[in-house]
């Protein structure tokens, strides 16, 4: 998500992950947690390679999974798309999916966000330094951008967040993060109905019988609304 902007409700435009990644057929709700506050949401502030100044809500942030057995499960997500709005607070509905049931060159995004999302939890995940969790939220923003469905051109690019996409992708494609490995955080893809492109991915997870969890998308607060903006 590039440049953010405060407008009525607060909105966010990323995807989002969660814990471990095998298909859920159910339907799983996802709610946004409603409390607007740190560190349930941080704003980071960066200036872009061309001198543009941004901020926006980055990630982990709190959420329930409420949907197929799980009840109020409260979970950490991460979101992948950029300028989609997704309301705190307000119940989604969508399905579990997992790393492979994608295609290229998504399956190969969401490995290497996978990776990024690992690397945040083991710095903390919302304890982490905002710095740590703006640049790795850019780096994740930037390598599901080229696919999205709300993709800017150019992307804004944080230039903190270079170093983790490299890493990501030297991970992936040296084979130290594998599906095995991105497995851990499934996809939470939203149903058509709701008329929301955002998708989440999701840590903590119930692991119930041989199924896991994982949600993706943007945030929006109910009184705030923030629209990701070009610079």
């Amino acid at each position: 998500m590039p440049f953010a902007k405060i407008v009525t409700k607060i909105t966010l435009g990323a995807i989002c992950l969660a814990l471990s990644m095998v298909a859920h057929a159910d339907t799983v709700t996802l709610t946004l947690d409603p409390n607007f506050s740190t560190p349930d949401y941080a704003f980071y502030t960066y200036t872009d390679i061309n001198g543009g100044v941004h901020t926006e809500p980055v990630g982990p942030y709190i959420a329930t999974l409420n949907g197929g057995g799980y009840n109020n499960q409260s979970v950490l997500v991460f979101c992948y798309d950029m300028q989609a709005d997704t309301d705190v607070g307000t119940n989604y509905s969508g399905s579990m999916v997992s790393v492979t049931s994608l295609t290229p060159p998504t399956s190969t995004e969401v490995l290497e966000t996978t990776y990024l999302i690992n690397e945040l939890m083991d710095d903390g995940g919302l304890n982490a330094p905002l710095a740590t969790r703006g640049a790795i939220s850019l780096a994740i923003w930037e390598i599901t951008n080229p696919t999205s469905q709300t993709s800017y051109n150019p992307f804004p690019t944080d230039p903190a967040a270079r170093p983790y996409e490299a890493q990501a992708t030297a991970a992936v494609a040296n084979n130290t993060w594998t599906v095995a490995d991105a497995d851990q955080y499934p996809t939470w893809v939203p149903g058509a109905e709701d008329g929301v492109i955002q998708r989440f991915g999701t840590v903590d997870a119930p692991e119930p019988s041989s199924l896991v969890l994982v949600g993706l998308g943007v945030f929006g607060l109910i009184g705030l609304k923030l629209r990701a903006l070009s610079a």
